[in-house]
């Protein structure tokens, strides 16, 4: 990450969610790395949804199904 270009901010979503918004990271150049990690409950499974904005104003997506299992465990 440069002063002129880097991640901005990360935006969590879960589609199954009443409030779909999980979370929002927040980042700057000081950071050096755009890293952070999750936990979340889910009651269900649904898709979770991530969106990267750069300080350009680019936006990068990646979503994964997450399977949940009666009593949360599962692989």
């Amino acid at each position: 990450m440069t002063d002129a270009d880097y991640v901005k901010a990360v935006h969590v979503f879960a589609e199954g969610n009443p409030f779909p918004q999980v979370l929002t990271y927040k980042f700057t150049p000081a950071c050096g790395r755009a890293a952070a990690s999750l936990r979340m409950r889910l009651a269900a499974t649904q898709m979770v949804v991530a969106i990267a904005e750069t300080s350009t104003g680019q936006l990068y997506t990646a979503k994964s199904e997450v399977k949940v299992t009666i009593g949360g465990c599962g692989g």
